[in-house]
């Protein structure tokens, strides 16, 4: 870099107006240079260093060159935040990200070169960066909700998520909230007050339009109810909450605090909330984030004991349910939520006397094993025990082998008597429930195929290590899909079907097998080869593997190719309601919801014309697609705009003009 700040000047050679440049190394001031000093009657932040007569910077003498930088305009105290003495933290925003991005050199090679005193401040720089970047997105979720307001029901949102409405008297007039409540940052209240029409409110909440979620949901690639619950949470902070959202955004809170204040003061009424909000944002800038939850519990009881009761029958209205998930290992789980407590301990003391009758009944396994059986048992109406071989000393075990682990409800003696609320029919005596069906190594779960459980054919006779997938669920590994076909080959229900696939992994052609099946045939299990011909010689192939083939033959299947790209109508009809066969093709061709961002299974969804029925929309694959009922009436709503282009493909224009297109479901192969 050559000695002078600019090596070409400005126009006419003069430097350029604005800001003076500022010789400085990522690490602080060069050696024998006068430090990093603020300039703050010209607004500037400036490296010091030696002048030239004219009064321009250079570098000392026998010191490497430095690094010029024009930094916008702030009070900041540079070499403090150079060697951690720093008073005051620069704010977040331009001039913090240029000191920072100087000091990281942009790919952050020169963290290597900065002092451990610097990258304290680094890391806390990013903290507070991440805490604008936070507000910054949510204050802009907040403006499109107040120039968006709800046209319909304003409480809907409210009523869903179970807070009470309140009265006029119980909001906080604007002109009479103290000062401190008031956004402690210029960008904070420049974002608390819309430029569109005000959105009415419900206990300080506003209700905004419900497909503007939508819009969002797809600018960030988000679901629609994530993108509707996070505006909703900026619409919380900025409105109810001022003084939590202004110090988010001057980086003096991070956002796990700010979800905490926000989740804790939500059944207040607004007025309360507006006492708690000043308090908390306070506590969060010097607590953890548990320290701070349990101040703000105790805060909120403080304010309104009677609040405590309201979340717990909205929570248990609203979000209790019982659902499976896929674990990331591969296996499932199964989740119970926001149920009743004596419900729950009962049912845990239910579960622990089974688990200890299936020990008494010899049943191998740790009682921790044993309590997993007995759930399995209770949910799909078995009994263990029926099959359970004889008991012995060693099958009993000690009264526990997993330790003093007595859950909730447990009798806490750790033998097998039943504890002071088993109910009738438990106990170390007990009979096995006549009604229910035995559990032994001959027989397994058994599962309606209700919903597509995907399965390559390969996979299914062993020959592949290509996943599965069931709807709603997630993908399979090999054994686990053959496990789940073996399921479902033991339900009356099920009906199997066919689907061959492009080599980019669509659908190219489906069929459905008339009648009941058996699963596919899995793979041989190991052992000796049998006896046969000899090996094929070198120019010899092998004989052909026909199991596959013999077992699509036995399936009876017809099968329907499905459109791709122009579509000559072989599959039209002529009602309103597809048919069966038209159905499995389109929701073959399309697995899930085609809509941007959303996962809802297709067999859960409308078929939906594109273009509606009664505006000369067709019943044929390429007039119809899977929308999840939220999307359906997304699609019918002022300003989008829905096209299929070529079957499959789906443009959504949204009312701001932004497009965006899905594609046919690619399977794995």
């Amino acid at each position: 870099m050559p000695e002078g700040p600019f090596p070409h000047g400005g126009q006419d050679g003069e430097e350029p107006e604005g800001s003076r440049p500022s010789p400085a190394d990522r690490n602080g001031p060069e050696p024998g240079g006068r430090g990093l000093t603020d300039d703050r009657d010209s607004g500037e932040a400036l490296f010091a260093a030696d002048t030239d007569e004219s009064g321009d910077p250079v570098a000392p003498e026998g010191s490497s060159q430095g690094l010029f930088l024009c930094l916008p305009a702030g009070p900041a105290d540079l070499s403090g935040f150079a060697d951690g003495t720093a008073t005051v933290p620069i704010a977040p925003g331009p001039l913090l990200a240029e000191v920072v991005t100087a000091v990281a050199d942009g790919d952050g090679a020169g963290l290597a070169q900065a002092s451990e005193d610097c990258l304290f401040s680094v890391l806390a720089a990013g903290r507070r960066m991440s805490s604008w970047g936070t507000w910054l997105e949510l204050a802009a979720m907040h403006e499109l909700a107040l120039r968006h307001p709800a046209t319909q029901d304003l409480t809907s949102r409210q009523k869903r998520a179970g807070i009470p409405e309140t009265s006029a008297k119980d909001q906080p007039a604007a002109k009479d909230q103290p000062a401190a409540q008031k956004p402690a940052a210029a960008g904070a209240a420049a974002a608390g007050t819309g430029s569109g029409p005000a959105a009415p409110a419900v206990d300080g909440r506003i209700e905004f339009s419900e497909f503007i979620s939508d819009e969002v949901a797809c600018e960030l690639r988000l679901t629609w109810m994530a993108a509707d619950d996070r505006m909703s949470y900026a619409c919380d902070l900025a409105g109810r909450l001022p003084v939590t959202f202004a110090a988010l955004g001057a980086g003096l809170i991070d956002p796990v605090h700010a979800k905490i204040i926000s989740e804790q003061t939500r059944y207040l009424s607004a007025a309360d909330a507006a006492k708690a909000d000043p308090l908390l944002a306070a506590a969060a800038q010097k607590k953890t984030y548990a320290e701070l939850r349990a101040a703000a519990a105790k805060l909120v009881l403080k304010l309104d004991p009677e609040s405590a009761e309201r979340r717990k029958q909205a929570r248990r209205k609203n979000d209790a349910h019982v659902r499976p998930f896929r674990e990331d290992s591969g296996n499932a789980g199964m989740v119970a939520r926001e149920l009743p407590s004596d419900e729950v301990l009962a049912s845990w003391q239910h579960l622990e006397q089974r688990a200890r009758e299936l020990r008494a009944a010899g049943v191998p396994g740790s009682l921790r094993e044993l309590r997993i059986r007995a759930y399995l048992d209770l949910l799909q109406e078995r009994d263990s025990r029926l099959v359970a071989g004889p008991v012995s000393d060693q099958s009993q075990g000690p009264a526990d082998d997993d330790g003093p682990q007595d859950g909730p409800g447990g009798n806490g003696n750790g033998g097998n008597s039943p504890g002071p609320h088993s109910p009738a029919g438990t106990g170390p005596d007990a009979r096995p429930d006549s009604s229910a069906r035995p559990a032994g190594s001959g027989t397994g779960p058994c599962l309606a195929a209700l919903v597509n459980i995907t399965v390559p054919l390969a996979t299914a006779l062993g020959q592949s290590g290509t996943p599965g997938e069931a709807a709603g669920f997630g993908l399979l590994d090999p054994g686990t899909a053959r496990d789940l076909l073996a399921a479902a080959g033991r339900s009356p229900h099920t009906r199997w079907c066919v689907t061959v696939l492009h080599p980019d992994g669509t659908a190219a052609a489906h069929g459905c097998a008339p009648g009941r099946h058996p699963p596919p045939p899995g793979p041989e299990p190991p052992g000796p080869e049998p006896p046969g011909p000899e090996p094929p010689g070198p120019d010899q192939r092998p004989p052909p593997d026909t199991k596959a083939r013999d077992y699509l033959r036995s399936l009876g299947v017809r099968l329907a190719l499905i459109a791709r790209g122009n579509c000559d109508h072989r599959h039209a009809e002529t009602g309103y309601q597809p048919s069966r066969r038209l159905q499995h093709l389109i929701r073959t061709r399309s697995t899930r919801c085609t809509a941007p961002g959303c996962g809802w299974a297709a067999a859960r969804c409308d078929l939906d014309h594109t273009l509606a029925w009664d505006k000369g929309g067709i019943t044929c694959e390429c007039g119809l697609a899977p929308l999840c009922r939220h999307h359906h009436r997304c699609k019918q709503s002022q300003g989008w705009q829905l096209t299929q282009p070529e079957p499959g493909v789906l443009q959504w224009r949204t009312p701001h003009g932004r497009t965006f297109t899905t594609t046919p479901t690619e399977y794995a192969v």
